[in-house]
């Protein structure tokens, strides 16, 4: 008997973590930071998107757009990863939603691992890439391939880096220097409030030793599952409770927003951790 109720508990504790997964896969929460400097011309408010995975959050990620509309931010800023590099995925839903998003709101797009999978390894993804970025190019969109942009007005340059494929690496994380950073980007601009979207984390004090005021990164999901007390579980590189989850971290005069992410890939699987879309505020100090 007493056998018999142990697996019923453990019978609901299965569903009911069941219904955890199937439900944080499929809602997201909005989390806002803030933050100041003294190098930014007034307030500025921009919205962060990471590892969406071509998921949308109802038709035509109707869900997704209202929540940032109610935000009304100045930019989006995406920290990679829209798209899942898997020869002949269609990834058609999620460039028409960046396509939207440049309708209404200034795009800058630093790319993750999986849009620089797929240019650096045609042989197997074929033309996917090519197809993919003239899908996102038009008005308003900025593609940050190891290039910068300027912001008009706000005194803002804007950075994205494609790191290269040794530091995705699975169980090793290589050492990265900000000379490193240099060569991929040219000095930063020390006069101008400094964003850079960097998707992995992992690399973050060579971020700051670059002169990053402001670090966008994503790339680990938040940890796949979350537990109290002990945070996000495992990362992408298979690290068991990685130092950087989600959140806000600060290195010096450095800052970096880490996002959750709003989708999945190979694990498919979100446990106390539902995507996330995230809302900034830079205040002029």
């Amino acid at each position: 008997m007493k056998l018999l109720y142990v697996l019923e508990a453990l019978g609901a504790l299965a569903a009911a973590a069941a219904g955890i997964v199937v439900c944080d896969a499929n809602r997201f929460v909005i989390r806002k930071y803030t933050m100041k400097s003294g190098k930014i011309n007034g307030t500025y408010r921009f919205v962060m998107l990471s590892d969406l995975h071509g998921k949308s959050y109802g038709k035509n990620n109707e869900r997704l757009m209202k929540a940032i509309d109610r935000i009304n931010p100045e930019g989006i800023y995406i920290a990679g990863d829209m798209i899942t590099a898997k020869p002949g995925k269609d990834f058609d839903r999620t460039a028409a939603f960046i396509r939207r998003l440049s309708e209404k709101y200034p795009v800058y797009y630093g790319s993750g691992n999986h849009e620089y999978r797929m240019e650096i390894y045609p042989k197997k993804y074929k033309d996917m890439s090519a197809r993919y970025e003239a899908s996102i190019t038009g008005a308003g969109i900025e593609r940050l391939k190891n290039r910068k942009v300027i912001v008009k007005n706000r005194n803002i340059a804007v950075y994205g880096i494609e790191i290269d494929k040794e530091f995705y690496k699975k169980l090793h994380v290589p050492k990265m220097t900000g000379a490193y950073i240099e060569k991929k980007l040219g000095k930063p601009d020390k006069e101008r409030f400094n964003i850079l979207i960097a998707h992995n984390p992992s690399y973050f004090p060579a971020y700051a030793a670059y002169g990053a005021d402001l670090v966008l990164a994503g790339h680990v999901h938040g940890g796949i599952a979350r537990l109290p007390l002990l945070g996000g579980v495992i990362s992408p590189s298979l690290r068991l409770f990685p130092k950087y989850d989600g959140g806000r971290y600060e290195e010096g005069e450095s800052v970096m927003i880490l996002g959750r992410g709003l989708g999945t890939h190979t694990i498919p699987v979100r446990f106390f951790n539902p995507g996330e879309l995230v809302e900034i505020v830079v205040h002029p100090r």
